[in-house]
């Protein structure tokens, strides 16, 4: 085994403590210089020193210590380290000649770092923080492996990559207008616009547009770019269903010709995506480890089972496991809330929705394209939005997840919390007992909100959802910024706490693996019109009617797959596919 001292900075205050780290450390008490000061105030953890006790990381009061007992790691095997006590990544992933590879696992592992590092955007100190980077030591070390030849290129300057960013939302604040960026950036502006369905959209200003829009521009300009390589960081977020099956296939006409490595947490778009994989294990913000590669079935279902059998590595405790989802016995149904018909206008768009029940103990997902209303629909049940026309159900007690999440207090989510003690529309014990370990809040607690990521903001903005007692619980994308092993936990979460609390949810999402393991039904949306100006939604359906008239809109299908029942995309045109087209099951008819 492997010690490994990492010291999270951004949390690390060392002159509003008493430096507990110190004090506390058995190794510093016997003389050892074990935990000094640094040249920037903030200590220094020697890992040959360590004895790993653990009691550093247990009285930091800012939570800013990891001490980790790692298998024997290969320091040959360094790619990248960002100082002493800083997060390390071990190996990189082979680009492929031509075709897709994915790379799969926790966010804060690393992953964006090695396609930086394959895009030559920055240079791997292989370990050796304390001296300036350079291409020549890159390539000494690569020698005779398969990416020698391709740092090789990046140093001569040869290697045409194409870049699309994790966070599309940042080029809203650039000037002009879609067109314009694509021409800023030498893509043909007509055909790349057109490739995503976005050239009515050339002449709208950056900042006008939405975030599933910035994502389809972003794509568009790396697919438009003429290259060798194209790392694609996180392509389906913003994006609904149906985008995200487009974009898959305008990824997959690509692969045929070119090499693409493709970061992604949808689990389903990335089986469908790639052709193999790397996993990436180890602790967020501490160390990452890429795999060797995989093929795509087998990747997915080691992802899952948590058994990385050539490596000798667990990196989950307990394996993830899909069922089937049977319609449930109407004898069975105990209706907890019935809401009329609903509708909503607006200057170019009306919504209309039809009567519907929901269960006690029941998750109800919301499906359909983006701007089908489907938020519209929720906001009118939380009492955000009245509606046109229809009543929303009266006396129930909402709690709503908004979509969109923005911190406007200063606060730390563990002084949020304690402002409400004693009130009894928070359930403050649940929210401690089970809602911070079900969601990793441990140690996010003492972190200014403004502060938090994206993920971990959104995991604050559901556990306080969840924590008020509520008949009915309106989540709008819950997974949003989460990566898999997140989304995978959120949704056992909710489904655990719906169940257990006797109440019902409304959950509208994109992913169909998240929708998969929370929900037990579905309500679909729909949209009519040349310019989308009609919403209909209906049901609650049964998972399997619910997703066959979902997917029969998008024109494809999914099966079971054999080992884990987790649902798999049919290739079009496949033997399955077409089996499933005649019988007219589009979701999990068959396994493989």
């Amino acid at each position: 085994m492997a010690r490994i001292a990492i010291l999270l900075r951004d949390r690390c205050h060392p002159t509003e403590c008493q430096w507990e780290c110190q004090a506390y450390c058995p190794p510093v008490r016997m003389g050892q210089e074990c935990i000094v000061e640094g040249g920037d105030g903030k200590p220094i953890i020697s890992e040959t020193l360590c004895i790993g006790c653990g009691i550093c990381v247990h009285k930091c009061p800012f939570d800013a210590i990891k001490i980790l007992n790692t298998p024997e790691a290969d320091e040959s095997e360094i790619v990248h380290r960002y100082g002493y006590n800083g997060f390390r990544l071990y190996r990189l992933p082979n680009p492929p000649t031509k075709g897709i590879t994915g790379i799969l696992g926790p966010n804060g592992t690393g992953k964006s770092t090695a396609l930086r590092v394959l895009a030559g955007t920055e240079v791997p100190n292989l370990g050796q923080y304390g001296t300036k980077a350079s291409w020549d030591a890159v390539l000494a070390r690569y020698r005779g492996t398969a990416l020698h030849a391709h740092f090789e290129k990046i140093a001569r300057g040869t290697l045409r990559t194409a870049f699309k960013p994790q966070y599309v939302d940042q080029f809203s604040e650039e000037p002009g207008t879609a067109e314009e960026f694509l021409v800023r950036t030498g893509a043909d502006p007509a055909k790349a616009l057109k490739s995503v369905g976005l050239e009515h959209k050339s002449g709208r200003p950056l900042r006008e547009l939405s975030g599933g829009e910035l994502q389809l521009l972003a794509i568009a300009r790396t697919i438009g770019t003429d290259a060798d390589l194209y790392l694609i960081d996180e392509p389906s977020s913003y994006l609904d269903i149906v985008h995200r099956l487009e974009v898959a296939r305008l990824l997959r006409r690509l692969g045929e010709s070119k090499s693409i490595v493709v970061v992604e947490h949808d689990l389903a778009l990335l089986d469908y995506l790639a052709d193999q994989a790397h996993l990436v294990y180890g602790e967020e913000a501490a160390f990452g480890v890429i795999s060797h590669p995989i093929a795509m079935r087998s990747a997915i279902n080691t992802y899952l089972g948590g058994y990385l059998k050539d490596e000798n590595v667990r990196f989950r405790t307990e394996p993830v496991r899909f069922v089937a989802h049977p319609p449930k016995l109407a004898a069975r149904r105990n209706v907890l809330v019935a809401f009329s018909p609903l509708e909503k206008s607006f200057s170019s768009f009306h919504l209309s929705v039809g009567a519907g029940e929901l269960a006690k103990g029941e998750t109800v997902g919301i499906v359909g394209p983006n701007a089908t209303g489907k938020t519209t629909f929720v906001r009118m049940l939380a009492g955000v939005e009245p509606p046109t026309a229809g009543v929303p159900p009266a006396g129930v007690t909402v709690s709503y997840k908004p979509q969109y999440l923005k911190a406007t207090s200063k606060a730390s989510l563990r002084e949020r919390v304690d402002a409400l003690r004693g009130d009894p529309t928070f359930d403050v014990g649940l929210f401690e007992r089970d809602l911070v370990p079900g969601l990793h809040l441990d140690g996010l607690l003492d972190v200014a909100l403004p502060d938090l990521s994206g993920g971990e903001l959104q995991r604050a903005a559901v556990a306080l959802a969840l924590a008020r007692p509520a008949t009915l619980y309106l989540l709008d994308e819950p997974s949003a910024y989460l990566d898999a092993d997140e989304r995978i936990a959120m949704a056992k979460l909710i489904r655990r706490q719906v169940e257990r609390q006797a109440v019902s949810a409304l959950v509208v999402d994109h992913d169909v693996y998240f929708l998969d393991l929370a929900c037990d039904s579905l309500m679909v949306f729909r949209s009519e019109g040349a310019e989308r100006e009609r919403g209909f939604g209906s049901g609650p359906y049964s998972m399997r009617e619910g997703m066959n008239q979902l997917l029969k809109d998008v024109q494809v299908t999914f099966r079971r797959d054999a080992e884990t029942l987790r649902p798999r995309i049919n290739r079009e045109g496949s033997v399955l596919d077409r089996e499933q087209r005649e019988h007219g099951e589009y979701y999990y008819e068959l396994a493989s």
